[in-house]
Parts: structure tokens; sequence; C-alpha cells
């Protein structure tokens, strides 16, 4: 672009100076081109500089699976706020709730091939880091602090190192929260009463084994399908954090809610490698301390949920009652066995420094 216009300032005006005498034409000469070479030197400098600020200004793209209502979506909207304060309003996400950009899994290549910046994942990890399963082994958590402990440590740095290899960073382990089991057929209080029950899960093979060694019938299918498919009885039930009955309104598809406490999902906030070191290490310390906001404000939403949501579910029709936990866990025991074996040694380490970190 500078060279064209240098070109047109050496042929253009100055070549409207033909026909004056040498020494004037000399002069002028002399004289346009140091105004050109003081415009291009100008521009220039204004090119570089506004080229500077465009490259501290950052907008991020961060697609969710679910509503604006979601505890994931509200703890990215507290990143959000945390991070702009701190950077001064530089980085900027900018937020898509119901899958918009995609589905989980495609948000993950999305993220690895560099189309998409970041990304909610739930139970999908597994499909880039099988291994993950780990933490969606059923009672692999016994509670909120036993989370926080393996997160916290040694559990949470193995998580990061796998996910990295991946191209993928977490910036924050978001509450996920414990999940339950909804349904039509009837209470589910044992195992055993999972029998033929038609099971959504999402897509996950350890999730899909987990409730057919229950006894039930699974098989997956995408989140912003499911209401249909309860619907129109395609699915006689679901597992979810009860957020997701309210925010979903599945209480208007589904009779019963068992609480089974069966896994805590972890709702991993990831971003690009790449896109993570394209920031200055400034920014990039303030995204990291956003995101321990953003962990800190998710596991109070998911906690203050568990307790109203419940009442509010039981105020809409649904019938509420307390698994056998006891049974449960006991049933669940070959799934760790006979799972840790398929994977290998990684995920038996990853076992492991989960169960080490329980403090009770």
């Amino acid at each position: 672009m500078f060279l064209t216009g240098l070109s047109y300032g050496q042929h253009g005006p100055l070549s409207m100076l033909a026909g004056n005498k040498k020494n004037r034409q000399t002069n002028k000469e002399t004289v346009m081109t140091k105004v050109w070479i003081s415009a291009l030197s100008a521009l220039t400098a204004s090119t570089i500089l506004s080229g500077t600020v465009a490259a501290q200004d950052v907008r991020f793209r961060a697609n969710m699976p679910g509503n604006e209502e979601s505890i994931a979506y509200r703890s990215v909207e507290r990143f959000n706020e945390v991070l702009g304060e701190k950077t001064g309003g530089a980085v900027v996400i900018n937020l898509f709730a119901n899958s918009a950009l995609g589905d989980q899994e495609s948000s993950l290549e999305a993220m690895q091939t560099g189309l998409l910046d970041m990304a909610t994942v739930e139970t999908p990890i597994t499909s880039v880091v099988p291994a993950l399963g780990a933490t969606a082994l059923p009672y692999i958590f016994s509670s909120r602090e036993h989370v926080s402990e393996a997160l916290g440590g040694e559990a949470g740095q193995k998580i990061e190192a796998m996910l990295l290899e991946k191209g993928l960073r977490p910036v924050a382990f978001l509450e996920g929260g414990f999940r339950q089991i909804t349904n039509n057929v009837h209470p589910i209080t044992v195992p055993a009463d999972l029998e033929g029950v038609k099971m959504r899960t999402p897509g996950s093979a350890l999730r899909i084994k987990i409730f057919n060694h229950y006894g039930a019938n699974a098989s997956p299918l995408p989140f912003n399908e499911l209401y249909s498919a309860l619907q129109t009885g395609v699915f006689d039930g679901q597992e979810n954090p009860v957020i997701w009955a309210q925010s979903q309104r599945f209480y208007e598809v589904q009779d019963y809610l068992s609480l089974t406490n069966h896994l805590y999902t972890i709702t991993y906030l990831l971003i690009s490698e790449d896109k993570f070191q394209s920031l200055s290490e400034e920014q990039q310390k303030a995204m990291i301390e956003a995101g321990d906001v953003a962990e800190a404000y998710s596991v109070e939403l998911g906690t203050k949920a568990d307790a109203e949501i419940v009442s509010f579910l039981k105020e809409q029709g649904m019938q509420v009652n307390e698994a056998d936990v006891a049974a449960f866990t006991e049933a669940s025991g070959p799934i760790w066995t006979e799972w840790a074996q398929e994977q290998g040694p990684e995920a038996q380490t990853l076992i492991d420094l989960i169960v080490e970190a329980r403090s009770e």
C-alpha cells in the first residue's frame, strides 16, 4: 500500500511541474518529495499505533449448551465481568447460549482447530481425554468439599496437564452439580428400579455403561433435543443436576424426581491454548483470576439451587423421593473396576488422586 502511494506521489502530482525551469523544478520536486515522505511516515506511524491498540483489544466467543439461567452461563457472565474489570475492558467474552455455535463435541473440535475461542463442556470432555471419565464415575465425589480438595490439588493439576496436551486450557472447573434422575415411569429408589427404563444420557460411553449396568435401557441424545424426546416418549427419563429440570422446564414432561446424587458433573470452562497464548502475560493472569472467581460463584449457585429448585419442582407437581445411596454405591463398585481396566494406568492414577483427596 505504501509503495503504491509513493509511486503516485513521484509520477502524479510531481509530473505536473514539467515545463518549468530546471532549477525551480528541482526545488519543487525536493519540497514535494519531502511532503510525501513526511505524510507517509505519519501514516505508517499511525498504522503501527492503531495496530498495537487493536492487538490489545480481544473479543472471544464462548459457546454454552444451557440457557441464560443455567449455572454455567451465569458463572461465565461473572467471569466476563471480572475479566473486563481486570483488563480495563481490553478482553471481552461474547456469550452464546443454547449451543448456538454447535454442540459440545463440535465445540471441542472447533477449539482445537482454532475456529472457536472458548466453551463450557461437561461429559463429552471424555471424547478428547477418555481418562477424564474418572471424574464421572458414580459416587467418586462424596461432597462439594471433596470436589474442591481434589480439583484444587494434584488431581486438578493432572487434569489440566492432560487437557493442555490436547490444546485446551481449563480456565475454571465450574459447578455442574450433583446429578439426579427424572422419569415418567415410577420413583427410583434402588438400581433395580431402573430396569427397562429408557434413559437419555449424554454422549459418553461410560455414562451409557453406568445406566445399562443399573438395568436401564440407556442411549445418548443431544441436549437440545431432550425436551422433545421426553415429551413424545422417545425416552422415559434423563439424569442431570436439578437446575436443568427447572431451566429447561423438564417438570412439564417428567413426573418423578429421584435424588440419587449418582455423580458430580464438572463443567470445564475451556479456552483454546493457542488463543490463551495470544494474550499478554497480564491478560493471562487476569483470565486465571477471573476463573477462580467464577468457580467459587458457580458453587454458590449450585448449593443454593439444590434446596430452592427441589422445592420449586415439588410445587410444579413432581413427586420427589430420596434414593438409597448405599445401594447405588455398592452396585457401582464393578463399574469402577471394569472401567479402570479398560482405560489403563493414567485413568487409575486419576482415580487414586481423587479418592486420596477425601478428608472425611
